[in-house]
């Protein structure tokens, strides 16, 4: 669902900010009962409203209600605010629990966090007589629970057998997000992104994906996956006749840490059919590359096919004026934490400001991530950045969908 999807994106951006220190990280479950699905959205949007300390509330999946706080540092600071959105919505809500976690001492990953808020929530409804009551008439009654210290939940893929029978059946799925010149309005490129498709069909958040295959060891093998399947829908989209738009898929350094490993990426490159000009592999400058010129030699057979290469994530790791130059690069991709963190607006203006001042001045295409709202695209206007992505124009799509997107793109 693309609003769980959003829901993801904003967590991981606040979770990315408490790491580093700017603020606080909370989250919060209110499990559903006897609402409406258009109830629920409404409850979502009405908490934005009434609280400017949510960097986002959400109808997360059939049955509940998520929100973000960038404030909150404490579990009792967070049950009482728990306390505060239940009090404000109207009397025809219903929950039958709240759950609250907090960052690092509940979970210190997105999947974790809302994961271990909603077994609290859970728990709060099956003992609520022993937990925090908030009334919010005179006949009903919530229990809001805080996750334990340390909980942890168990992601829908944790295990090696899990990542291995999802392989197996097919249940990934790539969807691609569009990115968009400024000037033009254009869509020039994407960008691939794993889902999980459940047994009931629906998507999964990605997070636990790419948490769980890295801790398993098979992000090498499910990077492979999304390159194949990512370059035959490149070669596709050409052989329909849709206008050429790079592909651009994420690489993680355990994919270039031997020459086995860059020949398996080359010859999946060469054999899918797909114009290698169309293709971009994306590099996450949080992962640190304790020796460039090594990484650089190393992409060259790919790079030398026609490939390009982007920065991910800029600002939020490693990134220097050496390493930008000592790498090949030929884009890069401010974080969403410059567009929509916390701070002062003015702050973060300055931010994106110097970024893409900076990459321009490399030579290099900038592009910002997570443009949410119309304000946020007029900033990137101002001051020049070249391109964009994020659901102010669309979430990320399947196949057909984009394809159908970028004709509409064309005509207009």
């Amino acid at each position: 669902m693309p609003g769980s999807l959003l829901f993801h994106d904003h967590l991981v951006a606040s979770l990315q900010a408490a790491q580093r220190g700017d603020s606080g990280l909370a989250v919060f479950y209110f499990a559903a009962d006897g609402n409406s699905v258009p109830e629920m959205q409404g409850i979502a949007s009405d908490l934005l409203n009434r609280f400017a300390n949510l960097s986002a509330a959400c109808f997360v999946d059939y049955s509940a209600v998520a929100a973000i706080a960038d404030d909150c540092f404490e579990a009792e600071e967070a049950l009482a605010f728990a306390g505060q959105m239940i009090d404000a919505l109207d009397d025809h809500h219903r929950f039958s629990g709240a759950g609250v976690a907090v960052y690092p001492e509940t979970a210190q990953d997105p999947d974790g966090l809302l994961s271990a808020a909603a077994a609290a929530a859970a728990q709060a409804s099956q003992s609520a007589d022993k937990e925090l009551m908030i009334a919010q008439s005179d006949e009903f009654k919530l229990g809001i629970l805080a996750a334990e210290a340390g909980a942890t939940a168990k992601h829908p893929l944790m295990e090696l057998e899990d990542l291995e029978r999802a392989l197996k059946k097919g249940q990934l799925r790539l969807h691609y997000q569009p990115q968009i010149e400024v000037s033009t309005g254009r869509v020039i490129g994407v960008e691939a992104l794993v889902r999980l498709s459940g047994e009931s069909g629906n998507l999964e958040l990605p997070g636990s994906i790419i948490t769980a295959a890295e801790a398993t060891g098979t992000i090498t093998r499910i990077g492979e996956w999304v390159l194949e399947t990512a370059c035959a829908q490149a070669a596709d989209w050409t052989s329909q006749g849709l206008p050429t738009v790079r592909c651009a898929v994420n690489l993680s350094l355990a994919q270039v840490q031997n020459d086995s490993q860059i020949a398996r990426i080359v010859e999946i490159i060469t054999q899918s059919g797909v114009n290698p000009g169309q293709i971009e592999i994306e590099l996450t400058e949080t992962a640190d590359p304790t020796d460039p010129d090594e990484v650089s030699e190393r992409l060259k057979p790919i790079l030398d096919l026609g490939v390009s290469l982007a920065l991910d994530d800029l600002g939020t790791g490693y990134a220097t004026l050496s390493l930008l130059r000592r790498l090949p690069v030929g884009k890069v991709k401010i974080d969403r934490s410059f567009v929509s963190g916390p701070g002062a607006a003015r702050q973060r203006m300055e931010d994106l400001r110097a970024i893409v001042e900076m990459g321009q001045g490399l030579g290099l295409t900038v592009l910002a991530e997570g443009i949410e709202r119309a304000e946020q695209y007029d900033t990137l206007r101002a001051l020049g950045c070249d391109s964009y992505q994020g659901y102010y124009f669309s979430p990320a799509l399947p196949a057909a969908e984009l394809a159908t997107l970028i004709e509409r793109n064309l005509s207009h």
